[in-house]
């Protein structure tokens, strides 16, 4: 078995690989000049079962076609089989059109991974199930629910898009769950909170969701909640995309606490006071072994 990494999160595949106490393959990863990626492979794959860890992160763009690249070298060199460990699946937010003439970004992602010869696909806490559609080699996807720890108090429901991963985590917790509804421009994406349905006063709030991207639905989600009595606010997020100044913003929130993962490699200007990292590691290595 050999373990390669692209360049979005290395830290975490060298965590794995240590876990499956086998060293990362030797992979070099350049740019020429106009900025076009150049991969070379210096391991003999032959015959061998390859992971390749990239999450679709910052800088997305590049990221995807760095692995698409580690993927078909792998194949070229006649790996037996070459999976595709993909942390953070990017672009899985756009897994429809919103509006007549829009992309279904997530649709061609999926494309883009088959036809770079991936033979399987491994994640994480997908955005959306209808992801899962666009995939026509298999896809297993990892809950991140058992690294946040337990907690007391209610579970939050942010939105209806959420509401099954929100009902999965109170179920476990054994808590009970309130639902907010809300309403989103779709052209500039702001969001409303217009309701709740259960008294939450006096009592501490756990929103456990996908990802935290500008932070701004957090930040009103938790502003709503504090004013209908909330106590302490956890927010729990598998995937820190934290763009902008989401940090600084979350430091200065109502929320007592902000919990991810390391799906993504946060640097260390975004690691604010209230944030705390666990490692997905874990899950990654024991699901790696299993294949």
């Amino acid at each position: 078995m050999y373990i390669f990494s692209g360049t979005s999160n290395h830290p975490l595949a060298q965590s794995i690989a240590a876990r499956l106490r086998t060293p990362l393959g030797n992979v070099e990863i350049t740019r020429f000049i106009d900025n076009e990626c150049r991969v070379y492979v210096k391991e003999d794959v032959a015959g061998k079962r390859v992971f390749v860890l990239q999450s679709l992160s910052e800088v997305a763009d590049q990221h995807l076609v760095e692995l698409c690249l580690i993927g078909q070298a792998l194949k070229d060199l006649k790996a037996a089989e070459v999976t595709a460990v993909i942390p953070w699946m990017g672009y899985s937010k756009q897994d429809k059109a919103f509006r007549r003439g829009e992309a279904v970004s997530a649709s061609l992602v999926a494309k883009f991974i088959e036809a770079a010869g991936f033979d399987r696909v491994i994640t994480s806490e997908l955005h959306s199930q209808k992801v899962l559609q666009y995939f026509h080699i298999p896809v297993v996807e990892l809950s991140t629910r058992e690294l946040f720890g337990k907690y007391a108090g209610v579970v939050v429901s942010p939105d209806a898009g959420g509401r099954s991963r929100s009902e999965t985590f109170a179920k476990e917790a054994h808590l009970s769950i309130v639902y907010l509804s809300k309403i989103r421009d779709r052209e500039s994406g702001n969001v409303t909170v217009t309701g709740i349905s259960d008294d939450i006063a006096g009592k501490d709030c756990i929103i456990f969701d996908d990802i935290i991207n500008t932070a701004e639905t957090a930040i009103k989600t938790s502003e709503f909640l504090k004013k209908n009595g909330a106590k302490n606010i956890f927010f729990l997020a598998t995937h820190a995309v934290l763009a902008g100044d989401a940090a600084k913003k979350l430091d200065a929130s109502v929320i007592n606490r902000v919990i991810v993962t390391d799906t993504i490699l946060v640097p260390k200007e975004k690691q604010c006071k209230k944030l705390t990292i666990v490692s997905v590691a874990p899950i990654l290595a024991d699901a790696i072994m299993k294949q």
